[in-house]
């Protein structure tokens, strides 16, 4: 019974947190795809690659809440730490998550504009705040694995595209992005406490691989 409350506070943690910050009554496809849920692709690069498309709602929010980042890093305004994100389904009206990750504002020197967020600012989609269309980069990773490039086929995106497709590239269900600019008011998981975008990914991380180790896509803390 203890653990059965400790699991269920839990899942009202995640609720709640969810409800206050994520759209699920309009949420955001992740992918371009057909009535069928095939996803679409593009081509890529010097070679031609083949790479799955994103939506267009999906890049323009992504756009959107990377150049609040971009301006506050350009102003000096110091309000916000990076981007967060989230992919997940909607199960019975439940936010199920698959995966979680965040593009900071700053580089590794401390001081410049991150390299994964500097593409924002103008139509390139080579790195876009991780989730870009060049090697090493979440949609080229991933396509390099649906594809079979030649190149850059990581293990764990393996696991991806078996969690996510069932047929090809048709999708299990319709799979959804959500993106936020996390400034220094907005509060974790717990005690409506603020915290950083670092801490704040620790924290999902945490929690959502205890409640649904089964589905989630990061791998050690990642």
């Amino acid at each position: 019974m203890v653990q059965e409350a400790a699991m269920t506070s839990k899942n009202e943690i995640w609720s709640e947190w969810t409800d206050r910050y994520v759209d699920t009554a309009s949420p955001i496809p992740l992918f371009e795809t057909d009535e069928n849920l095939t996803v679409q692709y593009k081509h890529y690069g010097q070679n031609d690659r083949r790479i799955l498309k994103r939506s267009e709602a999906m890049e323009d929010r992504l756009r959107q809440e990377g150049r609040k980042v971009i301006n506050d890093w350009s102003t000096s305004d110091d309000t916000y730490d990076g981007v967060i994100y989230l992919i997940y389904w909607l199960e019975d009206g439940d936010l199920v998550p698959l995966y979680v990750g965040k593009a900071g504002k700053y580089g590794r020197d401390g001081e410049s504009l991150s390299t994964n967020l500097e593409d924002l600012r103008g139509n390139s989609t080579r790195k876009f705040a991780r989730w870009g269309d060049a090697h090493y980069y979440h949609i080229g990773n991933l396509s390099a694995i649906m594809f079979d490039h030649e190149k850059n086929q990581k293990q764990k995106y393996e696991k991806w595209a078996d969690r996510l497709f069932e047929d090809g590239r048709q999708l299990r269900q319709q799979t959804y992005f959500w993106a936020k600019a996390w400034s220094h008011e907005d509060v974790g998981l717990y005690h409506d406490f603020e915290v950083p975008l670092e801490q704040l990914e620790y924290q999902i991380i945490g929690l959502i691989s205890d409640l649904y180790a089964d589905r989630l896509l990061n791998e050690e803390g990642a």
